[in-house]
């Protein structure tokens, strides 16, 4: 088998330098890697990766939702060096190889990316004919069927690669993953110097989502923060009932084209024009504990009646048995979302030289148009109350004959300039420096769905007010840049230290909150100081780095929430240091690890009591490690261990979610030259962990030990 190198050059033209050169952290999961592990989706490929984390989705936003380097990078999801920003949870069928790249970097990917950048490199064709098929059947249970197909017909290449899976999750009740797809790629090689490649991936997800275990006051543990409470990780609190279970549904396409031209050597123009399209729908009830005093808690001891029991402190709920602790829960809707996005950009890259210095540089423009509707449906006669011991899933409510819309658009236009210049065989010197527009509007208002009428005025079925419509426009200039210097004190080593800015609009997430829209963007700022080196005779890339990210003038309200007055005085910082190895020990030994240690404070904030806290889903300590020996030349046996430390849930640090390891062990037999056998076996010890979070709400728990047996056929 292969091993786990990272490959010398980025998948993107927006990286025109070698890897070793780059001053930044990338972090890259190879294509071997993932199918050692048997790697279904993005998530569990980013597993692999020393500081990231996961977090759930709130107010109907799931699908793939990660937090680097302590800053949420929901946003910052890319396919090819496109922006992929719909709201699903993205299969790896279609991946080659996963890219991070750590720390702010505006300069390259525009808004965002204050923790960093995930881009999906594509599975695209290959000069050589090959066909695989690989079967899975696992114990959750569920199976899974991919096929992978490439095709040369002279100068023109095809690939087709598809996926069928249905699965639960081991030992959770209820929760299942139900999914199809298909992504085929043409590659014309039109002269030496020309290459056009088309690609399409289309993805259809039918699942019933996981919304996890609530998170109980501190008064029932002692403790001053919440806690998941302690049932059995099958425990479901959904609603199984036909017509309104839990249910995520969606539809995802994304077409590149990305067009290739060398003029003469050193002058290369790229250009990649994206469009995707992700509708989803979902309904759920995530059951989620309100109020913390006698007159507004939604906790009671009793189904009917009875007391509440939310006060902190409160000795009812410090003795009272679970069975005896009801939620009377109001959070039950259903969200249709429309995601578009048409995007292109535009590098050309010029290798030259002026004197002794060797330049190598990059030019961009970047253009995109995003849309998103969003309509919010939710459950009246929700008064019912859940046992947190024996919660009923089927329940039902009554549908609110009114939604709420919420339409939004964006438009952004931006343009970098960057320079390596080699001053000498050990010294490289690397400044850029990008001007983003951002324009944003979004209009939110409710209706009646049987008349179409705009209601401003009234209640939802579940008690909640009807607002007022509105509509709001932001319009936002700023420029990012980094520099940096790289030392290579041999010609397989770097030294580096690197700054450079992210800039978050008010509008990032395309949705504006009033008071918010005149006001600057957030600005974020990293040093960092790395060191990288390919050793082994290139078989094995190693790397570390010390880092600082400071995040300023985040937006907080000085007023009311009738009456807001933002202003920009937050400022958190994260500071901490990485290493990582991936690669070849020996020829049979192959190795891919690395640990994180984050240590993240709020600094400024206009709620007193929270200043000097630590940041939401941002562990101190985190720690991957997979490796995997050719015993023989037909066996192979392998195994790793992931450790997430414990992590707030918000910044108020009132709810905790607790650390964990988790193992995992494969082996794997080549029968004949064409067939492999295959058998993993996830969570080896059934350790009951938590793997993300929704504020402090819900934790979702991860699977328990299952095994899947795996046969690939190639040809």
């Amino acid at each position: 088998m292969a091993g786990y190198s990272t490959p010398a050059q980025a998948g993107i033209s927006r990286f025109p330098a070698p890897l070793l050169n780059t001053p930044q952290t990338v972090n890259v999961v190879s294509q071997q890697l993932m199918q050692d592990q048997r790697t279904t989706s993005v998530q569990e490929a980013l597993r692999n990766v020393p500081g990231i984390t996961f977090t759930a989705g709130e107010g109907g936003v799931q699908g793939d939702n990660v937090t680097i380097r302590g800053y949420t990078a929901r946003n910052d999801f890319y396919r090819d060096g496109i922006r992929d920003p719909g709201w699903y949870a993205r299969d790896a069928f279609s991946f080659d190889r996963v890219e991070v790249y750590k720390g702010p970097s505006s300069f390259l990917f525009g808004r965002g990316s204050t923790g960093g950048v995930i881009n999906i490199i594509g599975k695209t064709p290959q000069n050589r004919d090959f066909y695989v098929v690989e079967g899975t059947a696992n114990s959750a249970p569920g199976g899974r069927i991919m096929t992978d197909f490439n095709k040369t017909f002279g100068d023109v290449s095809a690939r087709l690669a598809m996926v069928g899976y249905n699965s639960d999750t081991a030992d959770r009740d209820f929760v299942n993953t139900k999914r199809y797809g298909f992504a085929p790629s043409v590659a014309w090689q039109m002269t030496d110097q020309t290459k056009n490649t088309l690609s399409y991936v289309y993805q259809n997800d039918d699942n019933i989502a996981d919304r996890g275990i609530p998170l109980l006051p501190g008064s029932y543990f002692g403790t001053s923060y919440r806690q998941p409470a302690p049932v059995p990780r099958n425990t479901y609190y959904g609603v199984a009932t036909p017509g309104q279970e839990d249910v995520e549904r969606t539809e995802a396409h994304n077409i590149i084209n990305k067009f290739e031209h060398e003029f003469l050597p050193g002058l290369k123009f790229t250009n990649t024009t994206g469009f995707s399209k992700v509708d989803r729908f979902n309904r759920t009830r995530p059951v989620q504990i309100t109020g913390i005093n006698a007159s507004n808690s939604n906790l009671w001891n009793a189904a009917v009646g009875g007391t509440r029991l939310a006060t902190p402190g409160n000795p009812l709920l410090a003795t009272t048995a679970l069975s005896n602790i009801w939620i009377a829960n109001t959070n039950h809707f259903e969200n249709q979302t429309n995601n578009q996005l048409i995007s292109n950009v535009s590098d050309l890259n010029a290798k030259f030289a002026t004197g002794f210095l060797q330049h190598n540089v990059l030019f961009g423009v970047e253009v995109s148009r995003e849309d998103r509707e969003q309509f919010r449906t939710v459950f009246g006669d929700t008064t019912y109350r859940i046992n947190v011991a024996n919660p009923n899933p089927y329940v039902s409510g009554v549908l609110d004959p009114h939604t709420t819309a919420t339409l939004s658009k964006a438009d952004a236009v931006g343009v970098y300039l960057q320079d390596q210049m080699k001053v000498t065989e050990w010294l490289e010197l690397l400044g850029g420096v990008r001007y983003d527009n951002f324009q944003a509007n979004t209009q939110a208002y409710t209706y009646n769905r049987a008349s179409g009428a705009v209601v401003s005025t009234g209640n939802f079925l579940n008690g909640s007010a009807i607002g007022a419509p509105t509509n709001l426009s932001s319009s936002n200039d700023f420029l990012s840049y980094r520099a940096g210097v790289v030392l290579h004190p041999t010609a397989n080593s770097s030294l580096y230290y690197m700054r450079g800015t992210s800039a978050n609009p008010p509008a990032e997430f395309l949705t504006i909150t009033n008071g918010q829209q005149s006001l600057d963007p957030v600005v974020s700022e990293i040093d960092e100081i790395g060191a990288k080196a390919d050793l082994l005779n290139n078989r094995l890339n190693v790397n570390a780095a010390i880092f600082r990210i400071k995040k300023k003038n985040d937006y907080e309200n000085q007023g009311t929430n009738a009456a807001p007055v933002y202003v920009g005085i937050g400022t958190s910082q994260v500071e901490g240091f990485e290493i990582g190895a991936t690669g070849k020990l020996t020829e049979q030994w192959s190795v891919s690890g690395g640990y994180a240690y984050l240590k993240s404070e709020l600094l400024d904030t206009l709620t007193a009591a929270n200043k000097g806290h630590e940041l939401a889903f941002t562990p101190k300590n985190s720690f991957s490690l997979w490796s995997t020996y050719d015993i023989t030349p037909q066996l192979t046996v392998g195994g790793g261990a992931f450790y997430v430390d414990s992590r707030w849930t918000g910044v108020a640090n009132d709810a905790r979610i607790p650390d964990y390891w988790r193992f995992d062990a494969m082996a794997a037999y080549k029968v004949t030259r064409n067939l492999t056998m295959q058998l993993n076996v996830y969570n080896l010890t059934d350790e009951y962990y938590y793997e993300s979070a929704a504020g402090a709400g819900y934790a979702v728990p991860g699977a328990g030990r299952y095994v899947s047996v795996s046969a690939r056929a190639s040809f």
